[in-house]
C-alpha cells in the first residue's frame, strides 16, 4: 500500500507539472515584427523576422491588408529575413495580421495598426503646428 501511493504521489505531481510547463511549437514564435508598428493606407510597411532559422534563404509572407509578401536574407546576419509591401489606400482603419511560413513547417504571425489622420493634418513632433499632409508629403 504504501508504494502505490508514493507511486501515486509520484504521478499526480508529474501530471501537475506537464499541465503547467508550457510547450513551444512552431506557432509560438514571436521573432516577427512589423514596422512602422501604425500605418497609414498608402504607406509600405517592412516584415522582419529571424523565426526561420540562421540557415533560412527566404519566407513566404501574406498580410491580410496588403495581400502576399516575400521575405529575403538581409546584409550578412544570418536568419534575419525581410520584405515589404504596401497598405492599400482604400484600407479601414484596424488591427491587421501577417502570417510568415518557412521551410519546412514553421510559421510565425504579427500584426500592425492601420490609423487614420486626424482631419487638417498631423504634426510630425505629435505636438506644435499641425501639418497638411497634402502639401508637405508627395505620394507615390
Amino acid at each position: 500500500m504504501p508504494t502505490t501511493r508514493v507511486l501515486g504521489g509520484v504521478a499526480t505531481a508529474a501530471a501537475i507539472i506537464g499541465l503547467t510547463v508550457p510547450t513551444a511549437s512552431a506557432t509560438d514564435v514571436a521573432d516577427a515584427w512589423v514596422t512602422p508598428y501604425y500605418a497609414l493606407p498608402g504607406m509600405r510597411l517592412t516584415v522582419t523576422t529571424t523565426a526561420c532559422g540562421r540557415d533560412a534563404s527566404y519566407s513566404k509572407g501574406q498580410s491580410e491588408a496588403g495581400g502576399q509578401v516575400n521575405l529575403l536574407p538581409v546584409g550578412r546576419r544570418s536568419g534575419l529575413l525581410a520584405g515589404s509591401f504596401r497598405v492599400p489606400e482604400n484600407t479601414r482603419p484596424g488591427w491587421y495580421t501577417v502570417t510568415l511560413r518557412c521551410p519546412p513547417r514553421t510559421q510565425a504571425t504579427t500584426s500592425f495598426r492601420v490609423v487614420r489622420l486626424p482631419r487638417g493634418g498631423f504634426s510630425r513632433s505629435g505636438c506644435g503646428d499641425f501639418i497638411r499632409p497634402d502639401r508637405h508629403f508627395a505620394r507615390r
